[in-house]
């Protein structure tokens, strides 16, 4: 379990995030909604260290992340998947070299264990066989799913996923999100997703968190989130609504 207690983020002398307290489970899909500006990134990048808390404390079960040392922090990582925005797949390297990637720097196996590990992934994302591809031979959907396999290559405790369907036509989205639902129950990971695709709240979100100006205003399941009286959510999951009908009527 993820446990966020009291944190508060500034950038330039404007509070980001304020008081932020929240838990993610084990075994659930723990989203993070909210408006562009809200602070749902800052808190995902928090979360992993990209950014330090001004204050408060991030505890993964009894470890305090927070006030870990660079080496502890390092070694921590290893416990960590990332699924990026846009993949982030090296254009320059294969499939198979792209999931082995985090084995090289966290690991001493063998070349063998590798590629073992290596053809897993690919077989658990359903992209058998294309280990010697590369991105740019990809679909944007197959992409997501490399970069699945490239996160979860170290059999994570945590995985982290900002905005993973971006760029994906629905079809796609659902097979993305229905993945990495599976992950995350099948190995039990405590997963938490930064999004504003109201598709992925309603397909896998067994929790939900809205930030709305730096604040945490509502939490709840997928199941809750229609018969909110939370004013702010009630727009924003409005306005996600009423811009797709637009979208499809153009």
């Amino acid at each position: 379990m993820i446990e966020v207690k009291g944190l508060y983020k500034e950038f330039d002398g404007k509070t980001v995030l304020e008081d932020i307290n929240i838990q993610f489970r084990p075994g659930e899909c723990s989203l993070i909604i909210g408006a562009s500006g809200s602070g749902k990134t800052v808190l995902l990048k928090n979360l992993v260290g990209l950014y330090e808390p001004d204050r408060g404390e991030i505890l993964y079960g009894e470890r305090n992340f927070t006030k870990m040392k660079f080496a502890e922090r390092k070694l921590f990582r290893k416990e960590m998947g990332m699924l990026f925005q846009e993949s982030a797949l090296f254009d320059f390297a294969t499939v198979e070299e792209n999931i082995m990637f985090p084995m090289d720097f966290f690991t001493e196996w063998s070349l063998e264990k590798k590629l073992e590990r290596v053809n897993f992934c690919l077989k658990r994302v359903n992209l058998e066989g294309s280990n010697k591809l590369y991105p740019a031979q990809l679909s944007g959907g197959m992409q997501k799913r490399v970069g699945i396999a490239r996160a979860i290559a170290l059999n994570p405790k945590y995985l982290f996923c900002d905005e993973p369907n971006s760029g994906l036509d629905p079809t796609t989205s659902i097979v993305i999100d229905r993945l990495i639902q599976e992950i995350t129950r099948e190995y039990k990971i405590t997963t938490v997703i930064n999004t504003h695709d109201m598709n992925s709240v309603m397909e896998i979100g067994d929790h939900i968190g809205f930030i709305h100006k730096g604040h945490l205003v509502w939490e709840g399941s997928n199941k809750e989130i229609m018969d909110t009286d939370c004013q702010p959510l009630n727009d924003f999951v409005f306005a996600n609504n009423l811009a797709r009908q637009i979208k499809r009527n153009r």
